[in-house]
């Protein structure tokens, strides 16, 4: 077979040194097994099961569909805004805090949420199949909403001093801005990965790639 050339497109074969150019159709052959499969191949291993399910396609790193490109995104942006100042103390003399800094300061399992964050983008980023990013929806999800969970509990109890002195504490953009991102992190990760039924929006053809039993959504 690695002696025989193809033209890339209507797939009549030559011998090596039989001709360098395919007589009707004027394209350069090229090796065979340097072609993808014919449609008409993919059509019998379909029939005959060997061909991998669209859902089971690897549609590359570089796709950023079906939640995967958003969160991503908001996963880079909620590690970023770990280093954005949290909070601010105005007495004795002002500082701002950031999420890093109140973590290894006083509140060592904020970083539970930076890590989520952190392990979160290369766990997407290897995942390029619509299977496995819907199996990767719990995981996605609970690393999604530990930083919304650490918000609203530091929301609801703010250091506040004591009677006869006042920290003049205050939350910062970035706390509130962490929260709301994890929130609608949390959003596109019970979504990730979509319906394995409606596969139009994939960057290949599916209309005669579907499995037995596997219903077209018009």
């Amino acid at each position: 077979m690695g002696e025989l050339l193809a033209c890339p497109f209507c797939r009549e074969l030559y011998s090596r040194g039989e001709a360098e150019v395919c007589p009707g159709c004027e394209l350069r052959l090229v090796p065979l097994h340097r072609l993808p499969p014919s449609y008409q191949a993919e059509q019998e291993d379909h029939l005959e099961g060997t061909q991998d399910a669209p859902y089971d396609r690897n549609l590359g790193w570089r796709w950023l569909g079906r939640g995967r490109g958003p969160l991503l995104f908001l996963s880079s942006c909620g590690l970023l805004l770990f280093f954005c100042p949290w909070a601010s103390f105005l007495r004795p003399d002002p500082l701002d805090l950031s999420g890093f800094d109140m973590a290894k300061t006083f509140a060592p399992w904020l970083f539970g949420g930076a890590i989520g964050w952190f392990l979160l983008i290369p766990l997407l980023l290897t995942r390029t199949t619509i299977r496995r990013l819907r199996g990767l929806r719990v995981i996605a999800s609970l690393f999604s909403a530990l930083t919304l969970g650490e918000v609203l509990l530091l929301a609801q109890r703010p250091p506040s001093g004591s009677r006869y002195f006042s920290y003049g504490f205050e939350y910062e953009w970035a706390f509130w801005l962490s929260g709301f991102i994890s929130a609608v992190a949390l959003y596109f990760s019970f979504r990730l990965g979509g319906s394995i039924e409606d596969l139009r929006d994939l960057p290949f053809s599916v209309d005669q790639q579907l499995l037995p039993g596997q219903k077209e959504v018009h």
